[in-house]
């Protein structure tokens, strides 16, 4: 039932979420200072800026992305804000971006330096980048711009709400993640919350949790998926599974009011036994 009063808390704030936390001006640092005007793109122009990696930010359907040239000292950067509309969109593609977990922040949820050239930065519903294009970034100068550019943000620094579906036993921590669309490659799988969990074997191995479609429920998704996968019954419940070449065996099962999944099982009893760990 958590499951289910978290999924209807989520839908009902999603709308007031997008709207509330739109970035209207460029963050004013001190210290540094700012290198002609500032650019702003949207959905329908951002691959004027970034040409084909305009894509991926489109999967995790950006709202804006305002950049501008920062400079201090003998050190200048580009920075990038993406307003991504709500948290979960935001931290979707921090992950998939971050050469590496992320750490605490004052004034952040996550961000990553990545000497001499990169930082990252997750704040609610906004990704930042920052890219020296002049000097190099040091892991100090790094978060103190980092700090500089989270306290100028607007927006809370929790992570989002939706990670709290994922089940917490034997999770693997920095491992959470957010794929909007075609996870694990599969068109019927989209907006799927996902994370590495800890094995009795010592091994680990993929669970996650399906997001209804906006405007559709987990219900309708997984009567989609009983049309095209193969069902099992065990221990009460009905199991849809599907094999992925180079990926084994990915398996769905429905849990308050969500779908819960694994993936990467090497043979049906693997995926049984893991799903069984999931659900307790």
């Amino acid at each position: 039932m958590r499951r289910l009063r978290l999924l209807t808390a989520i839908a009902a704030t999603a709308t007031l979420i997008s709207c509330s936390q739109q970035i209207s001006d460029f963050p004013v640092l001190e210290g540094w200072t700012q290198d002609g005007e500032v650019l702003s793109y949207d959905a329908d122009n951002l691959w004027e800026y970034i040409n084909g990696a305009a894509e991926l930010f489109l999967e995790y359907d950006v709202q804006t992305c305002q950049t501008a040239d920062l400079s201090h000292g003998d050190l200048t950067v580009t920075v990038d804000v993406y307003d991504m509309g709500t948290p979960l969109n935001a931290f979707g593609i921090f992950v998939r971006e971050r050469p590496a977990p992320g750490a605490p922040l004052p004034g952040a949820t996550e961000a990553v330096v990545s000497p001499p050239y990169q930082a990252l930065l997750l704040k609610d519903a906004v990704y930042v980048k920052v890219n020296a294009i002049e000097g190099e970034l040091s892991e100090t100068a790094g978060r103190e711009l980092l700090e500089a550019l989270a306290a100028a943000l607007p927006g809370q620094t929790y992570y989002p709400a939706e990670l709290d579906l994922l089940p917490q036993t034997g999770v693997v921590a920095g491992s959470q993640g957010y794929k909007r669309e075609g996870y694990l490659g599969l068109t019927e799988l989209s907006h799927c919350l996902y994370a590495e969990y800890a094995g009795e074997d010592g091994e680990t191995y993929e669970g996650f949790v399906v997001l209804p479609e906006p405007g559709s429920s987990p219900s309708s998704t997984w009567e989609a998926l009983s049309g095209e996968w193969t069902s099992v019954e065990h221990q009460d419940r009905t199991i849809l599974f599907n094999e992925v070449p180079y990926r084994g065996l990915v398996g769905v099962v429905q849990s308050d009011g969500s779908l819960l999944g694994i993936a990467g099982a090497a043979d049906q009893a693997e995926l049984l036994k893991r799903l069984e760990s999931l659900l307790q």
